[in-house]
């Protein structure tokens, strides 16, 4: 039967799943939720997640076990660990074994006190589906036996569908957070850079979902182009989020490095430097911060909330020129940029984008490139991203335009894979011929 508090909660979670985000409480993390994580063998079971073949007659794929421990790096996580490169990291570090010390574990698997430990749980699983979906304790039972998506939110499962969500989770880890702190030391012990694209990251895991009627009948869903715009948004609260932290200002004379942009200071010495000319209203060789995701969110809102436009790029100059000054001034200024993300967000959430928005969108961010942000590694890569991800929305309309633009996307991926040997030339010359294409089809 179903009881007041059952029904109670699924009309909870499903005002959780549509109210506006900037409106909608945060749904708790799955390492803070109060909920006890019993493993990933509790969803392997052939009948559950673990069919070796996807299933025909089942609204959801049912092998979701083997695509996540055969395909998806998240399952290999806690094994990093173990490499020579891992060992050498913590030696530097100082912090004894990778596989045994918090700093790294916190990501590197689903890391939980132990009293929410149960019996079947372990470290060594990596990244699993309870660090991702949420503690099952309570709703797993239910979930088996036939519960709805609100109901299982409302029993404790993390509301991933939700791109918001989604985001916010994610980048706990790819970009850090007071939960699971990344800094600078960590990056000059020789932990990779960290980066992180919503719609990109969503689908080379690969996915281990089938967006069909039946998932559109049970979960939210947003397109490519939709997700990529919200990631952007939601990278941006998240550094400003860190910004206006206490882990911003405790590095004693400096501020903490990694809120600032890496190819300020490295990059190659050889011409064509990687970041000659970038660096919005700041000059040579002043240090800025990390700005490429907010450069992200200004071409966002200029496309999809184009009144707030003019307030973003007063407001992101404003920071900048803050940091010449004062950690509490750039922390202000933060406060500023943070307040248009949640109105930016709550306005073009459920607009959608069109298909001559994604082709404005396109042409905006190759048009910032050639301009200025190739000459940053960082905002070059993350113009690939935006573009690769409006390019998927743009083909399901349209395959002609899909071939079309395929060449020069190759020639991007190419200019931007070339990581230390990067030439922001050879970007500037693919988008060049991106924005050819883009304006034949437009006049088309």
């Amino acid at each position: 039967m179903l009881t007041l508090h059952r029904l109670l909660g699924g009309l909870l979670a499903v005002a959780l799943l549509h109210a506006p985000p900037g409106l909608a409480a945060e749904p708790e993390m799955p390492w803070n939720a109060k909920e006890q994580h019993i493993g990933v063998a509790t969803c392997a079971g052939s009948n559950c997640h673990g069919s070796q073949q996807a299933f025909d007659d089942s609204p959801v794929l049912q092998n979701e076990y083997f695509t996540w421990q055969r395909k998806d790096a998240h399952s290999n996580a806690y094994n990093l660990l173990l490499t020579d490169a891992s060992k050498r990291i913590a030696a530097n570090l100082g912090i004894g074994k990778a596989e045994e010390a918090e700093a790294c574990l916190t990501c590197h698997s689903d890391y939980v006190p132990e009293a929410k430990r149960g019996r079947r749980y372990s470290l060594s699983e990596g990244v699993g589906c309870e660090a991702c979906h949420g503690g099952a304790e309570n709703w797993l039972g239910p979930h088996v036996t036939g519960n709805t998506h609100a109901e299982n939110v409302a029993d404790g499962l993390y509301p991933l569908a939700d791109p918001v969500n989604r985001a916010r989770l994610c980048l706990n880890c790819h970009m850090g957070s007071d939960d699971k702190p990344i800094d600078h030391r960590i990056m000059g012990a020789g932990h990779p850079p960290l980066e992180f694209e919503l719609d990109t990251f969503t689908n080379i895991q690969p996915p281990h979902f089938r967006v069909d009627a039946d998932y559109r009948e049970r979960k939210p869903y947003e397109d490519n182009a939709v997700t990529w715009a919200i990631g952007q948004l939601i990278a941006t609260e998240q550094l400003i989020r860190g910004i206006r932290s206490d882990r911003f200002k405790a590095g004693g004379m400096f501020p903490e490095l990694v809120f600032f942009d890496c190819n300020a200071c490295h990059h190659p010495m050889r011409p064509p430097r990687w970041n000659a000319g970038a660096g919005g209203p700041l000059g040579p060789g002043e240090v800025r911060l990390a700005d490429a995701y907010m450069v992200m969110s200004g071409h966002v809102i200029d496309a999809l909330v184009p009144d707030l436009s003019e307030q973003w790029d007063s407001a992101l100059a404003s920071l900048h020129l803050a940091s010449r000054r004062s950690v509490p001034e750039v922390q202000q200024r933060a406060q500023a940029l943070a307040g248009l993300v949640d109105t930016a967000l709550d306005r073009m959430r459920d607009a959608g984008i069109s298909r001559q928005q994604a082709l404005a969108l396109m042409d905006a961010l190759a048009r910032s490139g050639i301009e200025r942000d190739a000459a940053d590694f960082t905002a070059a890569k993350q113009i690939f991203y935006g573009l690769e991800a409006l390019l998927a929305f743009l083909r399901q309309q349209d395959a002609a335009l899909g071939k079309a633009l395929n060449a020069p996307m190759d020639g991007l991926f190419s200019a931007v894979d070339a990581q230390v040997d990067y030439n922001p030339d050879a970007m500037r010359d693919g988008l060049r011929r991106m924005r050819r294409v883009i304006a034949d089809v437009r006049a088309g």
